[in-house]
């Protein structure tokens, strides 16, 4: 074997033989070299995909093979295209023929693991390209010297060149393979179709160019016969089934393999969390139900436990989605840090997540792990300078012991998870008296859809006081709901019962349609009241059409808008965009007053105190209560009534439940207040009444806040000594 053909001065060469190439087969060379460089990619695809070291070793292997043997055909398919005058028929020795694979197969390789790198340095696609450059010129040289001609020579020029060429068309194609692939703007079928022609065309261009290098010379010396040899059409055969074989087979294994990868990943997408990466309720319940088979073949206990996280709507209200999707990552975080390898923690849903733990001996071992993740999530979450704080409430099921279905097990767990945040517990056991009160929830959810349209739902109202003469300045509308077999229910359990069940944007219509109605049917027996307050829920406010729909049900009711004043509670306003702003400011434009409810307990920014077109602001009662002994609540309550006053609001204080309270709220300059010590709420009939007898005993009806007023009287009971103190 002879590369240093380049004497072209021997005696024994005779003319220079002419050739050309049959148009047919090099297209088809070309088309070989595109699909070779196509199932290179895939194969390359296959190994980035590819988590197991000796499963990416494998796909590289067998790549290169596939990738060699496609190159290597090329370079054949081409060479039985060309044809030189007088050797028509040429032959090839087996042996050459043969050897002349294995650099094709190395340069693959080298190609191949350039291509399984997302972003490889330039130094190492130089490398890459001069590694091919050389393992592809090689194999085109050696598979030249299998050729029965002894009149081959090359130009030495042509020669150098063709290697340079081969260097800078695999540098070309490895290049444009990562530049297209990053672009983004074809799909990855488009990146590998795109990147798998030009790597077919580049390919093909170094063969050709160093078939510009030889030079045929008719000559006497016969070559010698003493080794194996491949005629023609031996060569056509071998090289169809050959490569056929071989790129049908790697193109067959890539696809197969990369559907399996697809449905791997719709597998993986159905059964995890996107924002958390855990897995979802559905692949908790199956490994849930695998955990109980093993259990009970085993004779061991099992444990499920629930968790919700304690003030997270807060967060996710006040400081926005963002806030809250920090919170849930880092207590998934939190969670997978702190229990075994064979556990398993799912997010079930929204703030919910839940733990299986297996192999118990005993139910102190669920306690002990409880406890344990209560600790690890006692230390705030950092967020945007905020320390968050997004303690769990866990409720623990026991298998055996509460159930042996999977079902009721997390039944179970969700209703201990409820005692424990309810009496603020930390974790609590499940015990069979959950059950019944579970069912209560349940029966109270399906009853409240009802209630409604059964008229069992109504208002009361509380006044709101001048604190300088207790005349009423307004009154708050309050839903009620009266059960035909429970009785009086609670808002403190139907208002989140309704925002559970999404009834709250239903609830609170109604309520606003009522409040407004029996506004007007006191302005038409001439009872003035001021204005009436109703509390709008977060979900109505956000609705696009809210402020259409609140002109639409003034009108039908006939109330003036400036006897109605809209609370929201601060919580609900902190993460609105700027179309609700705007909504908010078209209510305003419509007369209606607006009023912030619970202020301060919200993680308030006070830019939206400039931004919100506000009235009122509602000092929360839990300010109220600490206001005669506490001098942070002090503190907090002067702070909230001067900012209010030095913006232009005016301020309300809530739960004033005794004379010292509303003095001491005097004394620090608010003038407006509520609380049982003046009234408890009532139903329309009395507050009838009282406007009534008020109307009759009064011979005006004078502006205060923002509209009428009327002289206060307890419905209950005369507050016979309030007096407003002295400055």
């Amino acid at each position: 074997m002879d590369f240093w053909r380049f004497d072209e001065t021997d005696p024994d060469l005779g003319p220079l033989l002419e050739g050309g190439y049959d148009p047919l087969l090099v297209t088809l060379s070309i088309a070989i070299a595109c699909l070779a460089g196509l199932t290179s990619l895939m194969l390359a695809d296959r190994m980035i995909a590819s988590r197991s070291f000796a499963i990416r070793r494998w796909w590289h292997i067998g790549g290169a093979i596939t990738m060699g043997c496609g190159i290597w055909a090329l370079h054949f398919t081409a060479m039985l295209a060309f044809s030189v005058q007088g050797h028509e028929n040429m032959g090839y020795t087996l042996g050459l023929t043969g050897l002349s694979l294995l650099p094709a197969i190395l340069g693959s390789g080298v190609a191949l693991y350039c291509m399984a790198h997302s972003a490889p340095s330039m130094p190492r696609l130089l490398l890459g390209a001069l590694l091919m450059a050389i393992s592809i010129g090689s194999m085109h040289y050696i598979g030249m010297e299998a050729m029965h001609m002894p009149g081959l020579r090359y130009d030495f020029g042509f020669f150098g060149l063709s290697i340079v060429v081969a260097f800078l068309l695999a540098l070309a194609a490895l290049y444009l393979h990562f530049r297209v692939r990053n672009l983004g703007e074809l799909s990855d079928n488009g990146v590998r179709v795109v990147a798998g022609v030009f790597m077919g065309f580049a390919v093909a261009g170094m063969h050709y160019t160093a078939m510009g290098a030889s030079r045929f010379y008719d000559t006497a010396i016969m070559p010698g016969t003493q080794a194996p040899q491949l005629s023609n059409s031996a060569l056509a055969a071998t090289i169809g089934g050959f490569a056929g074989l071989i790129l049908g087979l790697g193109l067959l294994a890539a696809w197969i393999d990369r559907q399996k990868a697809i449905q791997r990943m719709l597998e993986h997408i159905a059964n995890t969390d996107a924002l958390t990466g855990l897995p979802n309720r559905t692949l908790f319940r199956q490994r849930l139900s695998t955990a109980l088979a093993r259990s009970q073949r085993q004779d061991k206990r099992l444990a499920v436990l629930f968790m919700d996280l304690n003030d997270f709507k807060t967060i996710n209200d006040s400081l926005g989605h963002a806030a809250g999707d920090r919170v849930l990552q880092e207590f998934a975080t939190r969670l997978t840090n702190f229990i075994r390898e064979d556990d398993t923690v799912a997010r079930f849903a929204g703030d919910e997540f839940i733990v299986l733990i297996q192999d118990l001996e005993l139910p102190e071992e669920a306690a002990r792990t409880a406890e344990r993740l209560l600790r690890a999530m006692q230390p705030p979450i950092e967020f945007d300078n905020w320390k968050l704080h997004a303690d769990p409430s866990i409720g623990i099921s026991i298998y055996p012991d509460d159930s042996i279905r999977a079902d009721e097990l997390i039944q179970h767990a969700d209703a201990a998870m409820y005692r424990a945040k309810t009496e603020d517990l930390g974790y609590h056991f499940f015990d069979t008296s959950l059950t019944n009160q579970a069912m209560f929830q349940v029966r109270l959810g399906n009853d409240l859809r009802g209630a409604l349209n059964r008229d069992q739902l109504f208002l009361h109202y509380q006044p709101l006081i001048d604190l300088r003469t207790g005349e009423w300045i307004g009154l708050e509308a309050l839903a009620r709901w009266q059960h035909p077999v429970e009785g009086a229910i609670s808002p403190t359990v139907f208002i989140p019962l309704a925002e559970r069940t999404g009834m709250i944007t239903s609830l609170g219509e109604w309520a606003l349609r009522e409040a407004c109605q029996q506004g007007r049917t006191w302005l038409d027996a001439n009872l003035g009241f001021g204005h009436i307050a109703v509390n709008i829920a977060a979900p109505q406010l956000a609705h696009r059409g809210f402020a259409s729909r609140l002109r639409h049900i003034l009108q039908e009711s006939g109330l003036p808008p400036h006897h109605l004043e809209l609370e929201i509670t601060e919580t609900s306003l902190m993460h609105f965009d700027h179309e609700t702003i705007a909504q908010l400011r078209e209510i305003r434009s419509m007369g209606i007053s607006l009023a912030i409810d619970d202020f301060g307990t919200g993680y308030s920014s006070l830019r939206y105190l400039k931004e919100l077109p506000v009235d009122a602001l509602k000092i929360d009662r839990s300010f109220i209560n600490g206001i005669l002994d506490d001098h942070r609540d002090q503190a907090i309550i002067r702070a909230i009534i001067d900012m209010g006053s030095s913006l232009g609001f005016s301020v309300i204080a809530e739960g004033i439940e005794s004379e010292a309270h509303g003095q001491a709220v005097q004394a620090y300059h608010c003038h407006r207040g509520q609380g049982f010590f003046f009234s408890r709420p009532a139903d329309a009939d009395t507050i009838t009444r009282v406007l009534a007898n008020q109307t009759a005993s009064s011979p005006a009806f004078h502006p205060a806040y923002p509209d009428t007023r009327v002289a206060s009287r307890d419905i209950r009971r005369p507050h016979v000594g309030w007096e407003a103190p002295r400055s």
